[in-house]
């Protein structure tokens, strides 16, 4: 965090009114080398930071300060990845300009092209949107950017990672070349690169030194299991937490609603985000989740961009991230505005090396963590029902004579009147315990073997799922498969690792259960 405080950034008194009363007092490091390089200089500008980093507010201070109020002209363009991102990019806008007289507007894919048009036609001065629709509303017309002075290229690396490079080159096209471009990325990869070597003109650059990505909040393990129960082991870490708000990370979309579905199966109250839901289900979930009303949301992480919570506990990693940055920005997610929050990955034996290349990335050690036992797990569902107990006889105790049994149920002091201590103790133990104590005596024993350095099971359990009846990482090597009449080798590709077979599916099942169940200075 910044040791100057707005107050000393050259900021508009009302864009600073507006700051203050959000709470915030100290600029992040990218907040404070770009915000007075943007207010200054009609230079093309390139910074690169991590996510959560504050980037919106490092571009939109100083963009308020340039536009033209008196204008009903389009001035201004924020590109994002993703519908969510584009959503929070507005609405930040929308706060740090409370005290301004501007318009802006949202377009994205997944909702009606009508009203978005209308939006349009009001005169926005800023409008926020994703490439694929702002791109059909250039060649509609709707959209003119000719005499815009500003774009903006929010997560550039993931909006070309998504395949949108030759959207963004056409919308680039569409200003004029006076323009100031601006562009925020974690990371340069060839695709961001081609975007600068073609459309920058003079610019400056800012670069946030990694030392800066790795939060000390943040509390790191990783868990060590065959990836045949990595559901079980999802939802064991999920039980042995007293408290937990957070995300589940998942690789693919196929893979968050396996995941989700098997949660929801064991009684856990979640919601999923991916791609493939549309643009209202997907509000439906984030506002579920915003508000609490479910306290995991399992995504992948395009999706997760869109999610702008400060307080979540945890990050579950559902298997390893795609590479060390994904890693960083998953983690990123927990422990921010000087809260703490913990990091969780579960990898399969074959595939833990790749923490130590983590490990060496982010410059911080992640602590192996032994799965909790079902006596954990036991102990644990213990606590949770006298905490719940607890609660109950406050508000029995804080209500006093004015709780009472209605008469129609006088049958419950009859018959517990004549009960003794203990075997008030037993009922109390069997109905209010024992049934969820249970659940846990006939979960899979997944201790004997979470830590086998072979993964050699693990493999044979992927190879049987194949598809085609061919095993991809284990087995006798030229063995013909009577089925489907071809052979398989060990040195034979890899199947997909989502093609399995209803067996092998309702074997993996078998083995599960179902549950009843600040600093004192902010900043961004």
């Amino acid at each position: 965090m910044s040791s100057l405080n707005f107050t000393d950034l050259n900021i508009i008194p009302d864009v600073l009114k507006a700051i203050e009363e959000m709470g915030f007092k100290h600029p992040t490091e990218i907040q404070e080398k770009a915000i007075p390089l943007l207010t200054d200089t009609g230079k093309d500008f390139i910074g690169q930071a991590q996510t959560g980093t504050g980037k919106t507010a490092a571009f939109t201070i100083p963009l308020l300060s340039k536009i033209d109020f008196s204008s009903k002209k389009t001035q201004a363009l924020v590109l994002a990845p993703t519908r969510e991102l584009a959503q929070q990019v507005e609405a930040e806008i929308k706060k740090l300009a409370k005290y301004i007289n501007i318009k802006s507007t949202c377009v994205y894919g997944g909702a009606s092209y009508e009203k978005q048009m209308r939006a349009l036609k009001s005169n926005p001065q800023i409008v926020v949107g994703t490439p694929g629709r702002v791109k059909d509303f250039i060649k509609r017309g709707a959209l003119k950017l000719g005499e815009a002075n500003f774009c903006i290229l929010d997560e550039a690396d993931e909006m070309l990672n998504m395949g949108f490079f030759e959207d963004v080159q056409f919308i680039l096209d569409s200003f004029n070349e006076k323009r100031q471009l601006i562009m925020f990325s974690a990371t340069m990869p060839t695709g961001v690169l081609k975007i600068i070597k073609k459309s920058f003109n003079d610019y400056e650059m800012v670069k946030i030194a990694k030392k800066s990505v790795s939060n000390e909040n943040i509390e790191q393990r990783y868990f060590v299991v065959q990836h045949k129960y990595f559901k079980e082991s999802l939802a064991r870490i999920i039980d042995s937490e007293p408290e937990i708000y957070g995300i589940v990370f998942c690789r693919t979309r196929l893979e968050t609603k396996d995941v989700g579905d098997d949660l929801r199966s064991r009684g856990y109250r979640i919601e999923t985000l991916n791609g493939d839901m549309g643009q209202a289900e997907r509000e439906r979930s984030m506002q579920k989740f915003k508000a609490k009303k479910v306290n995991l949301m399992v995504c992948t992480d395009v999706a997760a961009r869109g999610i702008d919570v400060t307080n979540l506990t945890h990050v579950i990693n559902f298997g390893l991230p795609q590479d060390n940055e994904s890693y960083v920005h998953r983690i990123g997610r927990t422990g921010r505005a000087g809260l703490t929050g913990k990091a969780y990955t579960i990898v399969c034996p074959k595939t833990a090396y790749v923490i130590k290349k983590i490990e060496k990335h982010i410059n911080k050690k992640i602590e192996l963590q032994k799965l909790p036992s079902v006596d954990d797990l036991k102990q644990r569902r213990i606590e949770k029902e006298i905490e719940s107990a607890n609660k109950i006889i406050k508000v029995i105790r804080d209500r006093g004579d004015n709780f009472t049994i209605d008469k129609t149920y006088s049958i419950f002091e009859d018959r517990l009147q004549s009960l003794t201590r203990d075997e008030l103790l037993k009922l109390m133990f069997t109905w209010q315990f024992n049934k969820k104590l249970l659940q846990y005596d006939s979960i899979s024993d997944i201790e004997g073997d979470a830590h086998s350095g072979t993964g050699r099971d693990e493999r044979r359990g992927r190879g049987r799922r194949n598809s085609r009846g061919r095993r991809s990482n284990g087995g006798s090597r030229g063995r013909s498969d009577k089925r489907s009449g071809n052979s398989s080798s060990a040195g034979g590709k890899p199947s997909s690792r989502h093609g399995g077979s209803k067996k092998s599916s309702a074997k993996s099942k078998r083995g599960g259960r179902r549950s009843s169940n600040t600093s004192s200075s902010k900043s961004w």
